[in-house]
């Protein structure tokens, strides 16, 4: 096996054998390492921007669980990371914002107060939801077109290795390993390339594509959490307001 390696490349290290192929297999392997090195960068961001969402999220839902609404509030922006205080900032200024619209509510009609402000309160954390989750998926689309693309490409160098390959024979005139190897071992390499590209783009795209649902879970449980809190308070200030 080593001796047909050595063979096919001659003795020559792989670089040797990159800068010596043809210019559309050289194209071929620039654009598999753009590629990869575009997959990477989104993989390293990815995984910066999910650590501070997790940090942010337990921190911000400590101080949510531990403080009341208002001094919840008063500091929400100390966590500009967390999806929880961001769902926690825009529910907390609807009701608030309605809850003044208001004309004085009293006991008698408490609880079509308390549903209309719930109804308001589900709409924006629904919309407020569907924002962080398209944030946190953003470029995850990027590592995605990496892991698809990126072995075609390689399949494409492949067969222009192979190519080269079978006219090294016609040039040549006789079936030696000597005649095919350049070409082999360009269409190997970018065969190789091609799966170095796309293999840790396909698994980082499944690892972080499993942190968004998560996330989304982690929202759909605070939201609930959150309405039960507020529906609390707010009854507890129409019964005072009806005395």
């Amino acid at each position: 096996m080593d001796s047909v390696l050595a063979q096919l490349t001659d003795g020559q290290s792989l670089l040797q054998v990159v800068f010596e192929g043809t210019l559309i297999g050289q194209l071929v392997l620039v654009s598999l390492l753009l590629l990869s090195s575009l997959s990477w960068a989104v993989i390293i961001l990815k995984g910066l921007q999910f650590y501070r969402f997790q940090k942010d999220d337990q921190n911000f839902l400590n101080l949510f669980r531990e403080s009341s609404l208002d001094q919840t509030y008063k500091q929400v922006d100390v966590f500009p990371q967390s999806s929880l205080a961001y769902i926690f900032r825009k529910a907390y200024q609807e009701i608030n914002q309605t809850y003044r619209r208001l004309q004085k509510p009293t006991s008698q009609h408490s609880e079509a107060t308390v549903s209309l402000l719930n109804e308001r309160l589900q709409r924006v954390m629904e919309r407020s939801f569907n924002e962080r989750y398209a944030y946190s998926e953003h470029r995850l689309n990027i590592l995605a077109s990496v892991s698809g693309a990126s072995p075609y490409v390689g399949l494409f160098g492949t067969v222009l290795g192979v190519i080269d390959a079978f006219q090294g024979i016609g040039i040549s005139g006789i079936t030696s390993l000597a005649a095919v190897a350049p070409g082999i071992s360009e269409a190997l390499i970018a065969t190789a390339a091609g799966l170095l590209a796309a293999i840790p783009a396909l698994m980082a795209f499944n690892h972080y594509r499993n942190k968004v649902r998560n996330l989304g879970g982690q929202m759909r449980d605070f939201s609930l959490e959150l309405t039960n809190r507020i529906e609390w308070v707010l009854y507890e200030q129409l019964a005072q307001s009806g005395k």
